[in-house]
């Protein structure tokens, strides 16, 4: 696990060519590699190489985003959670376990970061959860592979973060 928590608190490595993606719905923009495919359904986007089959293994990055609609902040954490938890763990088991823990800034906002992993046949599958905290807003970025496609997309994943822009301030309906 030693090893897990020194490859996930790395920052060297290089970046693959990222490019413009725009929300249809003009929420926010951010930053994909070059040639990814995206899918929306409601309010998660994902995000996956060419030639992705939908296995365990492969890397995949997914958005979650939903408005609260509140601006009491008891309501807005409640309702975070309620949207979280069920989010995580339908793309999450419980043989995760988190490997390291820390903080980071989103479009200015802060975020909790967590990242697990957990023995995949002679490896182990890593991946990293971003939860932003975002006043009207539940935003969460994830993204998971195996250890080997993990580690050098890394950089990738930090690099995107830093070209994520809310472009409408989201505020409750009155």
């Amino acid at each position: 696990m030693l090893t897990l928590l020194n490859a996930c608190s790395r920052t060297s490595g290089a970046s693959l060519p990222l490019e413009d993606y725009r929300d249809p719905y003009d929420r926010y923009t951010f930053a994909i590699p070059s040639g990814w495919e995206t899918s929306l359904e409601n309010q998660l986007l994902t995000i996956v190489p060419p030639g992705y089959a939908g296995s365990e293994e492969e890397l995949v990055l997914r958005v979650y985003s939903a408005p609260t609609n509140t601006t009491d902040t008891a309501t807005h954490i409640d309702l975070a959670k309620q949207e979280i938890e069920p989010f995580l763990t339908s793309y999450l088991d419980d043989d995760y376990e988190v490997v390291n823990q820390g903080e980071t800034r989103v479009d200015k906002y802060p975020a909790m970061l967590l990242d697990f992993a957990k023995p995949h046949q002679e490896s182990y599958m890593l991946g990293r959860v971003v939860i932003v905290a975002m006043p009207f807003y539940i935003l969460v970025f994830l993204g998971t592979g195996v250890e080997a496609d993990w580690e050098p997309f890394l950089p990738t994943f930090r690099e995107m973060l830093k070209k994520f822009d809310m472009l409408k301030a989201i505020e409750p309906e009155e």
